[in-house]
This record gives structure tokens, C-alpha cells and sequence, in this order.
């Protein structure tokens, strides 16, 4: 599987998901964490050019995201490795 290429356009308009406003939906465009956290997000389904919808949060907890069929939670230190762009509503 190919990973998705970036514009340097879509690269500004980058941003970590617990900047995102509630109820968002946005596309995952990078990480900044380290490689087991990767594998292990990508076992959640959590992978670069995967969409998903913000359930609850962010906040300073953490926040709840619903990637296809399933609601996951991640911890505060974990969105603010996921590098996201925002989807029009």
C-alpha cells in the first residue's frame, strides 16, 4: 500500500488533532510520534490518508474519534501527534 503524497499546500493547512474544533471530521496526514505508536495506530485502522470524525473532545483528556465502524479513544500526548486537515462540512 502506497502512502498518500502532500502538496506543500496541504502540508500548511496541516494541524495535531487536539486543535480541532468538536464534532470535526478531518483526514490523518502525518505523525510525529514515534514507530510503535504508529504500528500500534495502524492496528487501530488509524493510518496517513484515513477519515474519520471526532466523537468527543478534544480536550485535555484525550478525545473519542469514530474511524469507519468503530469509536476509539486516544490519550492527550497521542492527538497531538496526528497531524490532520480538517474536511469541509
Amino acid at each position: 500500500m502506497q502512502t498518500p503524497t502532500v502538496t506543500a499546500s496541504q502540508k500548511a493547512l496541516q494541524q495535531p488533532l487536539g486543535q480541532l474544533s468538536s464534532t470535526a471530521c478531518a483526514r490523518i496526514m502525518d505523525f510525529t510520534g514515534g514507530r510503535s505508536m504508529q504500528q500500534r495506530l495502524q492496528m487501530l485502522g488509524i493510518r496517513r490518508g484515513t477519515e474519520f470524525c471526532l466523537v468527543q473532545g478534544p480536550s485535555k483528556r484525550g478525545a473519542v474519534v469514530q474511524v469507519g465502524g468503530a469509536r476509539i479513544a486516544l490519550g492527550w500526548g497521542v492527538i497531538q501527534q496526528i497531524l490532520v486537515t480538517e474536511l469541509p462540512r
